[in-house]
């Protein structure tokens, strides 16, 4: 681990969408560990189901990828609303529309927590941009349910298996084929892969379905799930 110790927080939006109370306070719990422990933290959440049940009904009416994407960026900012609620006073409630000010909110000694932001981009290349912005050389991505990245296949599809580490190459190749309509950003994206490869951001996947998995990464370095980079 880097001895600045920052690092930027992806969490899939299902889970924290529906939100469980339960899981919004193991989250705050973990996250004050980590910051009470020196880690400086940034936050991306994305859109889950909230934004998956918005978008297939309106695909089916026809409604513009483009739009879709604005929708899937305002639940996305929703339940980052959500999560920096739950984390007040060491989050703004107003979200960050952009890195400028997603910056300025960690300047100032606070955790940035920030849903979508541009069209086209996923939560994931957000999390790589704001990793960038703040200087941090780790990326958490929390899965819910799934404990990394599969190599052979989708978890538990015959011959699928769980890689320890991976290079971006391999990472890249993973996503490669994976779909880009709004809704369907699932493990990471081309993009996504681009930003932390330049800027020599390591990322690890792990199952986020218990929250104290950030403290056991951050103060106790535990080797869970995927590491990519």
């Amino acid at each position: 681990m880097s001895e600045r110790k920052v690092a930027v927080v992806k969490l899939s939006g299902s889970l924290v969408s529906p939100p469980s109370p339960l899981y919004l306070r193991r989250l705050r719990d973990s996250v004050e560990r980590a910051r009470s422990s020196g880690w400086r933290l940034g936050i991306v959440v994305g859109g889950g189901a909230t934004a998956r049940s918005y978008i297939t009904a309106l695909r089916e009416l026809g409604v513009p990828e483009s739009i879709l994407d604005e929708v899937g960026i305002e639940s996305a900012v929703l339940n980052a609303m959500a999560v920096a609620s739950a984390l007040y006073p060491y989050s703004p409630i107003e979200i960050p529309r952009n890195v400028r000010e997603a910056l300025t909110v960690f300047e100032e000694g606070l955790i940035p927590v920030l849903g979508g932001l541009q069209p086209g981009h996923s939560t994931n290349a957000v999390a790589a941009v704001l990793a960038e912005t703040i200087g941090a050389d780790l990326l958490l991505n929390l899965l819910n349910g799934v404990a990394g990245v599969y190599a052979g296949g989708a978890p538990g599809e015959p011959g699928a298996r769980l890689l320890r580490a991976a290079t971006y190459d391999e990472l890249e190749n993973i996503v490669r084929d994976k779909r880009s309509l709004a809704g369907t950003y699932e493990l990471f994206d081309s993009v996504a892969v681009s930003v932390v490869r330049r800027s020599h951001i390591k990322v690890r996947f792990v199952d986020g379905r218990d929250p104290e998995v950030i403290q056991r990464i951050l103060l106790n370095q535990e080797d869970l799930g995927t590491l990519v980079g």
